[in-house]
């Protein structure tokens, strides 16, 4: 296969894959909506997308084509890489899907069970698969210029349907060092995301609240309260993984968030600790975490009968605090039409 790809999103993660791949030496395609393409004449301008923190670029890396045109970009791309957040994947599946081929290798990042959203749409059965979480932890600084907070290590990726994943590895493992993930689900569940957000969130309401944009979460609402809360969502997630026999990809996340509880000390999360959010409850850090990853684990966990107190109680608060009810609303195993040893 060819060196070339198409990052479909011009967000802080779109922007920050399409330059780190430029960077090495990939033929990169940018595309997203005539409404998301706002920062595109910024990065013509500046003749390329700046990185800054964790990962830097010397000079501005330019990829090699920035367009709106989904025709002409699934026309010259195999490899699809979108990132885009769970809302607009929907959106990015309608406009793609008169142009998939059979072909076509799509991957999600962050993946948030979206192929099964996406797979909807296409008019071939094209491969789609998902990473746990995100490529980065990174910003947008301005236009053109993403804080990246951290480097990029090896990605988990899972294929939907499962049995597709050597042709998603065929196609992605020359791009990212990656390691299987069993199915979607496996791969949603362990992202760290469903364990920390909405109980960063929650107990940190009244603190969002005050500062607003200037709220971040591993800064200023980090604590021991909330370390021994993401400890115990973590027992009752690795519960529901074990009983459903799916992998836990990593060990418990509170020596992490004791070291980022040190301030003063290693610098190397000093980027990390900056990053803005939740500005509010209508943040990603809720909406789209409750949408997605805890209310498949909700929905896991009920299927195979685990009690999940302490996550039912925080998915009900967000679902209160924001007038949603998340299990109507979310990708759940209903929601989604899926069988958790048929994915």
């Amino acid at each position: 296969m060819d060196r070339k790809l198409a990052v479909i999103g011009s967000g802080a993660t779109g922007c920050a894959t399409a330059a780190y791949l430029t960077m090495n030496g990939w033929e990169v395609t940018l595309c997203d909506t005539e409404e998301q393409a706002g920062d595109f004449p910024a990065i013509c301008s500046q003749s390329g997308i700046c990185l800054e923190g964790a990962v830097k670029s010397d000079n501005p890396q330019m990829p090699c084509c920035i367009t709106t045109d989904f025709e002409r970009t699934l026309l010259e791309n195999q490899r699809i890489l979108v990132c885009v957040s769970y809302g607009r994947q929907e959106e990015i599946a309608r406009r793609c899907g008169p142009y998939v081929r059979a072909d076509h290798v799509f991957l999600l990042s962050p993946g948030n069970l979206g192929s099964a959203v996406m797979r909807r749409h296409f008019k071939e059965d094209a491969v789609t698969g998902e990473l746990s979480g995100n490529l980065w932890a990174c910003r947008r600084k301005r236009a053109g210029v993403i804080t990246v907070a951290l480097p990029l290590g090896t990605v988990r990726a899972a294929a939907y349907p499962s049995e597709d994943y050597p042709k998603l590895e065929a196609a992605f493992g020359s791009v990212f060092s990656m390691e299987k993930g069993e199915n979607i689900i496996e791969a949603a569940l362990n992202s760290p995301n469903v364990t920390s957000h909405l109980a960063g969130a929650v107990l940190n309401a009244v603190s969002i609240e005050r500062k607003n944009k200037d709220f971040c979460l591993f800064m200023d609402g980090m604590g021991q309260v909330l370390v021994d809360c993401i400890d115990q969502l973590e027992e009752e997630r690795d519960r529901v993984l074990q009983t459903a026999g799916l992998q836990i990809y990593k060990g418990r996340s509170r020596g992490l968030m004791e070291r980022i509880m040190e301030y003063g000390r290693h610098p190397e999360l000093d980027i990390f600790r900056s990053l803005d959010g939740p500005s509010d409850f209508s943040h990603r850090y809720v909406a789209e975490d409750a949408s997605c990853g805890v209310a498949m684990l909700i929905s896991l966990a009920r299927h195979y009968g685990v009690p999940v107190a302490l996550t039912e109680a925080f998915f009900q608060i967000s679902g209160k605090i924001n007038g949603t009810d998340y299990g109507k609303t979310g990708r759940t195993l209903e929601n989604l039409q899926l069988q958790p040893d048929c994915i």
